[in-house]
């Protein structure tokens, strides 16, 4: 039998938050845990966009994982430190209470960011549906352990194997693996099935698989193609951040100072505390301390 939310979860894993919207806007859940899960994919949808004013509206929604995305919101969003660590324990408290999966991957997520990975692998085994696993996967491969990561793809492998989540997993440890022209040529198939505008067949992808073939690209030493990808995506994304420190790495490597600057000055103005930014300035520190004391 089709699963009836395929179509908006392949959408939204694959960064078509907008059209992914539309979907859950039009869509009805045939029971109450396909209408829980498409209100949480509601929910993740304004998060990822950004839509503020209805995450807020969500704060005392029936649907667990809508209430789960607008506390999300604040722990993404606050600069108030006391708020953003209620938020986090609220959303805890809310995953252990209601079971809910989409609860339990948003809180997985907080968990991982926070340096929490055994916490984060717990949550996600306690839920061992196709998305969760997807989720698995990318963490074993932040903690730098591919074999585990193969070893999750694999029992992930026959259940959907045509769906976004388990071709994005995939394709992640193809990465890894040092395979990039296959994850290449996953990037662009998932790109023209699922164009980020109804009918282009330009075969452009969303942001995020832009990203994903530019980095493919960077892998295979295609730096000039590389940056048409991320050129691309900056046309939609201007200010999204991983476009941005990607650009500054082919700059270096086609050393091209001037294109470097104008990315990094931008990158600078946006996200001020991006790890990049944050070690590029410590490094020309440490290069001024050391001139000085010669």
């Amino acid at each position: 039998m089709d699963d009836e939310l395929q179509e908006v979860r392949d959408n939204f894993y694959v960064g078509n938050f907008q059209k992914a919207l539309q979907l859950c806007d039009s869509t009805q859940g045939s029971s109450e845990i396909a209408a829980n899960e498409l209100g949480a994919i509601l929910a993740r949808c304004c998060l990822s966009i950004p839509v503020i004013d209805r995450l807020k509206a969500m704060q005392n929604s029936e649907i667990p994982g809508q209430r789960a995305g607008a506390l999300m919101a604040v722990i993404t969003k606050s600069r108030n430190e006391q708020q953003v660590s209620s938020a986090k324990e609220k959303l805890a408290a809310l995953a252990k209470e209601t079971q809910d999966m989409s609860c339990a991957m948003m809180n997985a997520m907080i968990l991982a960011g926070d340096g929490n990975w055994n916490e984060a692998a717990q949550v996600t085994k306690a839920h061992p549906v196709l998305e969760m696993q997807a989720l698995t996967v990318i963490f074993c491969l932040l903690c730098y352990q591919i074999n585990m990561a193969e070893k999750v793809l694999k029992e992930m492998s026959g259940n959907n194997d045509d769906s976004a989540a388990y071709r994005l997993a995939a394709v992640a440890v193809k990465l890894a693996n040092g395979d990039p022209e296959e994850a290449y040529l996953t990037y662009c198939d998932l790109s023209s099935q699922f164009p980020a505008v109804e009918g282009d067949d330009s075969g452009a992808g969303s942001t995020m698989l832009q990203n994903g073939k530019a980095l493919a690209n960077m892998q295979r030493g295609m730096w000039s193609e590389a940056v048409e990808d991320l050129q691309r995506a900056l046309q939609a994304a201007p200010n999204d951040t991983d476009l941005l420190v990607n650009l500054c790495c082919c700059s270096t490597h086609l050393g091209k100072q001037d294109e470097f600057q104008q990315y990094y000055a931008k990158l600078e103005q946006v996200a001020p505390n991006c790890p990049y930014v944050q070690k590029t300035k410590g490094l020309s520190a440490a290069f001024s301390r050391f001139k000085s004391s010669q």
